[in-house]
């Protein structure tokens, strides 16, 4: 875990203020342990907030939409990680199926 100091060393036009905001707004959830401890993807988040509003020009009411959407791919793709992960588990016969209904649905969009 990282602490509030080592999060604003390594982003770039983070502020106390701004972190603190974003944590009281949820945007950014540190862990509580006796002291907030912040992670990897939590230094992470910070830095794309920034980048939304500083570099990208969104406005600071459009950010929880997009951290919405940005959180739901994430979670999508986790999915269809462990559905690819599954996939891999059955004998090739049935995979062998499944990547044919696949082509089928795809073939009639």
């Amino acid at each position: 875990m990282l602490s509030e100091r080592e999060v604003l060393a390594r982003v770039q036009r983070l502020t106390v203020t701004r972190l603190r905001v974003w944590v009281k707004q949820g945007w950014i959830r540190p862990a509580a342990e006796p002291e907030p401890g912040f992670s990897e993807a939590d230094t992470a988040r910070a830095a794309l907030i920034c980048d939304l509003e500083d570099r990208l020009g969104f406005a600071e009411e459009d950010v929880p939409v997009l951290l919405s959407l940005i959180d739901q791919i994430h979670g999508l793709r986790s999915e269809l990680k462990g559905i690819i992960e599954a996939l891999d588990e059955l004998p090739d016969d049935v995979r062998a199926t499944v990547r044919l209904r696949i082509a089928m649905r795809n073939q009639s969009r």
